[in-house]
């Protein structure tokens, strides 16, 4: 029944475009997106991502769809699903990381390097150390230049102290290409160079001579006449910022991106949270009234959860809005941890997370409490002491069928709980 109402929604959707239409057709088919989503969990990339993907595949199959090809639109949207995921999995996979054969590799050139500096008294040429592995000179240049690329690569990553990693080479005499800088689309050359012009000047000269000219550590200070730790000091920092400049930038741009579909009325901009990618709490609705349907149906429960950060509200407004979404989104992946693959996280208020649990049922406060703790620990373990006092994290709760009768009384319910425990506090820090 469920395939013909959807074939049905769908040919009337092709004549009429209707939006309407279009939003019944995605919901219904939610399950068939996630099915399909939670098939490439194994590639590490985030479900909610991959389901947001399959959304955009979903959509461009309403879209192309043309009925009169003979094809039935659910085996035709599965395609388009697929091919959108796939897409995803090959974009992300263009981000440059070493793989295990060269972690190997270069961990057995270090071994060599060492064992023949003690043998000679010198560091050892690159054709030396070619010989001794059986490899060709080339090959072990190849690999030596590999080093740098990827630290060009690894802009998030924080190092002790890069340089110990060449301790044993003698540089200059190293037989070795240098580095090649990376050719960046334009637009993405115009973020980080405008990014380039909010460091300090000493941070934008170590940047450019080590990632676009290709000096390493040593050269670096030696042109700038400083320390080599310095140098390295001023690498961590500076591509730190950089990064979460151009994140910041990146973040502005998909809100204003999410603001023009909002204004189209696209589906997928109010499926998705505009400042963190989360579910969104219309769709945390939806995705309840759906669940309730189906358990009155089978005989079954569901249970919905409330998890707020708790704070005075000037504390609240210094982190702004793009640094609250980045903490409901950390927040979020604690709670997907803590939790089964079949439970929906969202984002639920400005400072709140929403948690979807079917089958859950009486269990909902017993695995809400749990991770309300759990998300506790996280804050006192992950930030400073400044951010840790001012937070606390308060949480409501309600299941069906034995707490409430429907979707908008279980949402009430969480809400009504959340309140009572807000007062609780209150009363508590009054009487202290």
């Amino acid at each position: 029944m469920l395939k013909r109402d959807t074939e049905e929604l769908v040919l009337e959707y092709c004549e009429t475009r209707d939006l309407e239409l279009r939003d019944a057709i995605t919901i219904q088919l939610s399950g068939l997106v996630e099915s399909i989503a939670r098939k490439f969990v194994g590639s590490g990339e985030p479900i909610e991502d991959l389901i947001q993907e399959g959304y955009l595949g979903l959509l461009n199959a309403l879209d192309l769809f043309k009925p009169d090809k003979g094809v039935k639109f659910t085996t035709y949207a599965t395609h388009l699903i697929v091919g959108q995921i796939k897409h995803y999995l090959r974009d992300k996979g263009k981000i440059i990381k070493e793989p295990a054969w060269l972690q190997e590799l270069n961990s057995k050139i270090n071994r060599v390097t060492n064992e023949l500096s003690a043998r000679y008294g010198r560091p050892p040429t690159t054709q030396e150390i070619a010989e001794f592995l059986g490899m060709t000179t080339k090959a072990v240049e190849d690999v030596l230049m590999t080093r740098e690329v990827f630290k060009v690569s690894s802009l998030d990553a924080i190092y002790e102290d890069e340089e110990d990693e060449w301790n044993g080479y003698d540089l200059d005499k190293l037989n070795c290409e240098p580095c090649q800088t990376f050719n960046l689309p334009i637009e993405e050359r115009v973020v980080v160079e405008t990014a380039m012009q909010q460091l300090k000047q000493i941070e934008q000269q170590v940047l450019q001579l080590f990632f676009n000219e290709g000096y390493n550590q040593t050269e670096i200070a030696h042109q700038l006449k400083i320390s080599c730790n310095y140098v390295s000091h001023i690498l961590r920092n500076a591509t730190q910022k950089l990064r979460r400049m151009v994140n910041e930038a990146e973040w502005l741009d998909e809100q204003r991106f999410r603001a023009r579909a909002l204004e189209r009325g696209d589906f997928e901009a109010r499926i998705l949270d505009a400042q963190t990618g989360l579910f969104s709490a219309d769709y945390l609705s939806v995705r309840l009234r759906e669940e309730i349907q189906r358990a009155a149906r089978y005989g079954q429960s569901v249970g919905f959860a409330i998890f707020e950060f708790v704070a005075e509200k000037s504390a609240i407004d210094s982190l702004g809005e793009f640094a609250l979404g980045e903490l409901l989104l950390q927040a979020s992946a604690v709670v997907r941890d803590a939790v089964r693959k079949a439970d929906i996280v969202g984002r639920y208020g400005r400072a709140s997370l929403g948690l979807l649990m079917p089958y859950a049922g009486e269990h909902a406060p017993t695995i809400a409490a749990r991770v309300a703790e759990l998300l506790t620990e996280w804050l006192q373990t992950t930030f400073n002491s400044n951010l840790r006092h001012r937070f606390e994290i308060h949480t409501g709760w309600a299941y069906y069928p034995n707490d409430c009768e429907n979707a908008d009384q279980m949402l009430r319910a969480a809400e009504q709980r959340l309140c009572e425990q807000r007062a609780r506090q209150r009363l508590d820090e009054n009487a202290a």
